[in-house]
């Protein structure tokens, strides 16, 4: 991603010209850094998280509500991952613009968000019953 936004930045100001498909590839580069990014970030708790109520909470009360959270969260992202798929299925007619992918391809970053953030979600919620 760095490479191909330097490479716009260069050749907005050292080129003539200027290739149309940087920005597009940019913009999907960040989709798919995102969505690997919210994974890793469950595995290494590194999300953003508001402990006022928790900190309020016994030791025993507060691992469930952490757990009760986990759960919600398996169950939000295995949903989006589920709905993601028949959803790719029905942009698999469509090309982007400038690089001419198939969609599909764009629209899986849903379903690898939705499955990665789910299966380290439930690794999470093993080590806490361990």
């Amino acid at each position: 991603m760095i490479a191909v936004v330097l490479l716009q930045i260069i050749a907005r100001y050292a080129l003539p010209w200027s290739p149309n498909w940087t920005e597009e590839l940019a913009r999907f580069c960040f989709i798919y850094l995102v969505s690997i990014g919210a994974a890793l970030a469950v595995k290494d708790k590194g999300y953003v998280s508001v402990n006022t109520f928790l900190d309020r909470l016994s030791p025993k009360a507060k691992s469930k509500m952490e757990a009760f959270i986990l759960v919600f969260i398996i169950a939000l992202m295995f949903t989006q991952f589920v709905f993601s798929l028949p959803l790719m299925d029905i942009v698999t007619l469509q090309k982007s613009p400038s690089l001419n992918l198939n969609m599909a391809f764009m629209y899986g970053s849903m379903a690898i968000m939705g499955f990665f953030v789910s299966l380290y979600s439930i690794f999470e919620l093993l080590k806490k019953f361990k």
